[in-house]
Formats: structure tokens, sequence, C-alpha cells
């Protein structure tokens, strides 16, 4: 049997252009760059949040510090109005309140002060802060109950409350003394104090 051989080179196969696979591999970069871009743009927009934030938070801490600053203010406003209202109230009606002021001075031990008195009109009511110090033989305690038995005794005053009381030390020279400091409301008959002691109004 005779075989044939072609000897002849055979020709290679080119391999075509895959227009397909072309737009494949251009969208997958497309896409690449895209997400790239969209990545960096959320991360700004992160750090822009972030720096907005922190100046939220800053603004909101000056706000509380501003409304510290007002409720402070407030507070010294509606002290100052309470000191007015008093002083308007002892120039207008003189004689009851200086009856009541001449009854506290004489009632009062020798170791207890008055640092602030707030005169309620609507109430008939003197609310006294101050401190009880002590002294050689007298203690702060007994000087306060006896003030207020003595109050308990006047003829201008009906009753008397004791609300609170703090205990502290004064410095007298080199040595320490222990104090209270104290608050009274004491509730007054308006008749009784706008009479003088001999009778006269």
């Amino acid at each position: 049997m005779a075989m044939k051989l072609d000897l002849l080179p055979t020709e290679r196969k080119k391999f075509g252009f895959d227009i397909v696979i072309a737009l494949m591999f251009v969208l997958i970069a497309i896409s690449g760059i895209g997400f790239y871009l969209y990545g960096n743009k959320l991360k700004e927009d992160a750090e822009a949040k972030k720096l907005e934030v922190a100046g939220i938070q800053k603004k909101i801490e000056d706000e509380k510090k501003d409304l510290g600053d007002i409720d402070s203010l407030r507070a010294k406003l509606k002290d100052l109005q309470a000191n007015i209202d008093t002083v308007k109230t002892l120039k207008l009606d003189p004689v009851r309140y200086s009856n009541l002021l001449d009854e506290l001075a004489s009632l009062l031990p020798n170791n207890m002060w008055v640092s602030n008195i707030a005169i309620d009109t609507q109430k008939n009511t003197l609310t006294l802060t101050g401190v009880a110090a002590e002294q050689p033989g007298v203690r702060p305690v007994e000087s306060i109950s006896g003030f207020m038995k003595s109050v308990s005794r006047s003829k201008y005053f009906k009753r008397s409350v004791i609300s609170s009381t703090t205990r502290g030390t004064v410095d007298v020279g080199d040595n320490k003394y222990t104090s209270y400091s104290w608050n009274i409301e004491l509730e007054y008959d308006k008749d009784k104090a706008i009479s003088s002691e001999d009778g006269r109004s």
C-alpha cells in the first residue's frame, strides 16, 4: 500500500481580534477606575462629615457655656430684684420693719451674726441667713436654740423654723472655733409690728 506524505510547511493559525473580549477589558478598567474615584470621594465626604460633626460638637459646648452664664446671670438678677423689692418695702413701711429689725438685734446672741435678710410681704415672713460661732463656754448650737426660744416669746413674731444648719470653722487669730451656718424663717405679726413700744401707730 502506498502512503502519501505532505512535506510542505503547514500554515500557522493566526489569532484574530475579538471585540467582545476587548470590550470586557475596557469595561473592567473603567469600572476599576470608577470604583477608585468613588472610594476617594466617599473618603473625602467622610472626612468632611467628621469635621462638620466636630464643629457642631464645639458649637454645642460653647452654647452650654453660654447657657451656664445665662443661668448665673438670671440668678443674680433674681437676687438683685429681691433686694430691690426689700428696699422698696422698707421705704414704703419703715415703722413696721424698723421695729422688726430692732427686735431681731435685741434677740440675737453676741456670737450670732446675720448675713442676709429676705422679706416676704405676702407671707409676712423674714428669712435670715447667718453664722453662729463658738465662744468660751458657749456652743453655737445652744446659741441658735436660745435665739429661737427668744423669738417664740417676742411680741412681734409668731413662730420660727430652722431650715438648715451647716457645721464649719472660723479662724480667730491663731485659733480655730466651731461654727454653724444657719437659715431660719420667722413669721411676724404685721399688725403688732406696725405699733411702737409706747403703743403709738
